[in-house]
């Protein structure tokens, strides 16, 4: 489930996460390492947690390292239409060959009678 870390990070938040499911792979949830973590341990995430709660520098830091996200997940509309313009293209492009395929066939096919 992804929805959330894009709307939190969408607002301006810091996202942390952990390494299960879509989380784990870097094409579905590109986040950095730092953010992303393998076990539930309470002493990394609190650090995490009182660096973004209590020091505001380390806070603008972490929002800066989240704009690769923002703009991954701002960006996938454009490629999403990209995709289906190409994938639109090359259905009619078959269907235009499937159909000079088809007039090439009959017009060469000559009736023995």
């Amino acid at each position: 489930m992804d929805r959330l870390p894009r709307e939190a990070t969408l607002a301006g938040c810091v996202v942390l996460t952990n390494r299960e499911g879509a989380a784990n792979f870097d094409k579905d949830v590109p986040l950095p390492k730092e953010f992303k973590f393998s076990s539930f341990d309470i002493g990394e995430i609190y650090a995490m947690l009182k660096d973004c709660c209590c020091d505001s520098k380390k806070y603008e830091e972490y929002v800066k390292k989240m704009q690769p996200y923002r703009d991954w997940i701002l960006g996938q509309e454009h490629r999403m239409r990209i995709c289906i313009d190409k994938l639109i293209e090359e259905i009619v492009s078959k269907r235009s060959l499937g159909k000079a395929a088809c007039h090439l066939s009959q017009s060469t096919v000559t009736p023995s009678y």
